[in-house]
């Protein structure tokens, strides 16, 4: 009898500290909607939870309308920046981001918003399959895109390219964030082309600024894009 007594209490111990384990870990957030000072709709997405947060996707919905809830991701390694341009980065526990309230002008703002996906700093992935695998894709296409813009800088620095090469290697690249910015930047400089070595210096910068952002986006733990099956944690 007292065998007995000892392998439940040993199981309901058990139990106890699985249970305690997994609530510790539950990730948790806080949403506060709001206006900001011109009115528009905002929301504060606070996390509670014990981890860094680096990406999620964020569901809106309208409690009276019976109709398909929207999405929107959010990942500080790729755009970084709030409503009104300030920069953010990952969510350390305790911190706050605010961001623009998607909303459908002639409809009622959405009431109801909650966290349904997510990575953490270390690679961790959470929530519903479908968004973490956009959410770990989205991020492997912009490292590879970073890949690909740092690789032609670094050909046109060490061929010491002028601006008009590096326009034209630009030729059928994707829109994508860094192959934009390259764009943009040797497109509103036309007084390169008469100054090559400036140019050398422009490509230089931008090449840094990749390799740092290229740097952030790689956590700790790999986060591998998603081809099928549950493939997150």
């Amino acid at each position: 009898m007292r065998f007995r007594c000892a392998i439940g209490i040993a199981l309901f111990l058990v139990c106890a500290m699985r249970s305690q384990s997994q609530a510790l870990s539950e990730p948790k957030f806080g949403i506060d909607i709001q206006r900001d000072e011109q009115e528009r709709p905002t929301f504060t997405l606070t996390n509670l939870s014990e981890k860094i947060l680096t990406a999620c996707t964020i569901q809106f919905s309208i409690s009276t309308e019976a109709v398909r809830p929207s999405e929107m991701n959010w990942d500080s390694l790729i755009s970084s920046r709030g409503p009104h341009g300030e920069p953010q980065g990952p969510l350390k526990p305790g911190e706050s981001v605010t961001m623009n309230l998607p909303h459908i002008v002639g409809r009622p703002f959405p009431d109801k918003v909650k966290v349904v996906a997510g990575i953490w700093a270390d690679g961790e992935t959470f929530g519903e399959e479908v968004w973490v695998k956009t959410l770990v894709n989205n991020r492997a296409s912009f490292v590879s895109a970073y890949e690909q813009a740092i690789a032609l800088l670094k050909e046109g620095i060490e061929n010491n390219w002028i601006r008009q090469q590096y326009l034209a290697a630009l030729d059928g690249k994707p829109e994508s964030l860094p192959f934009f910015s390259i764009r943009r930047t040797f497109q509103a400089n036309q007084s390169l082309d008469q100054r090559p070595q400036l140019a050398k210096n422009i490509a230089q910068r931008l090449l840094d600024h990749f390799e740092q952002d290229l740097q952030r986006l790689r956590p700790q733990k790999a986060v591998e894009p998603i081809a099928s099956g549950p493939g997150h944690s």
